[in-house]
C-alpha cells in the first residue's frame, strides 16, 4: 500500500484546529491539539522549519524512507542533535543505532562538564491525518506516535534510567509530540 498516494485529502494542521471544534476525537488546546486514545495522550503541533526540512529529506526520490534524529537536552539548557539516521527506528538493528548515537551525544555532553537531562528522538511517518469520503461518509483518520514508537522509548527509558520524549513528523506538516 502507498502511504504516500494522493487518494485521499492530507489535512494541514490549522485544517485539523478547525475539525477539532467539531469531533471529540482531538480537542483544541491553545496553539496545540490533544489527542486521547486508551493507551496515550498525545499533543499535535504546526511542524517547525527544522522539522520541514527533515520530513523533506524523508520523501526524496520519490520514496518515503524514515529519518530519525536523536536530541539530548543538557540540565544546562543546551541541546545536541545526532547525524539523520534512516530506515524504520523501531526495527532491533536500528534501535542499536539509536543506542550508539546516545552514547556519542551523552560523551560530547559529558566532554562539555553538561549534564544529560533527556533525550527525545524526533521522526518522521508517512501516515499523517486524512479524511476521506468512505460510503457517503467523511471519515478522518488520525496518524502519530504508534505502539511501536512508544515501546521503543519504554524500552530506552528502562535501560538507560532517563527520560526519552517522542516526535513523529507526519504529512501536512503536522508533528505528534508525547506527552
Amino acid at each position: 500500500m502507498n502511504l504516500m498516494a494522493k487518494t485521499k485529502n492530507i489535512l494541514e494542521f490549522n485544517k485539523l484546529k478547525e475539525i477539532s471544534k467539531f469531533t471529540s476525537l482531538i480537542k483544541s488546546d491553545g496553539p496545540y491539539l490533544v489527542q486521547r486514545s486508551t493507551s496515550s495522550t498525545q499533543l499535535l503541533k504546526a511542524s517547525d522549519d527544522f522539522e520541514k526540512i527533515l520530513f523533506k529529506k524523508s520523501k526524496r526520490y520519490l520514496v518515503f524512507r524514515e529519518h530519525v534524529i536523536i536530541r539530548v537536552h543538557t540540565k544546562q539548557g543546551l541541546s545536541l542533535d545526532s547525524k539523520i539516521l534512516k530506515g524504520s527506528f523501531n526495527s532491533f538493528k536500528n534501535i542499536a543505532l539509536i543506542e550508539e548515537e546516545m552514547r556519542n551525544l551523552e560523551f560530547l555532553v559529558r566532554k562539555k562538564s553538561f549534564d544529560v537531562k533527556s533525550y527525545e528522538i524526533i521522526h518522521t511517518h508517512p501516515t499523517g491525518c486524512y479524511l476521506e469520503n468512505v460510503d457517503g461518509h467523511q471519515v478522518i483518520t488520525l496518524g502519530g506516535l504508534s505502539l511501536a514508537d512508544y515501546k521503543v522509548a519504554d524500552y530506552l527509558e528502562e535501560k538507560y534510567e532517563i527520560t526519552i520524549d517522542l516526535r513523529a513528523i507526519c504529512p501536512g506538516n503536522v508533528t505528534y509530540c508525547s506527552v
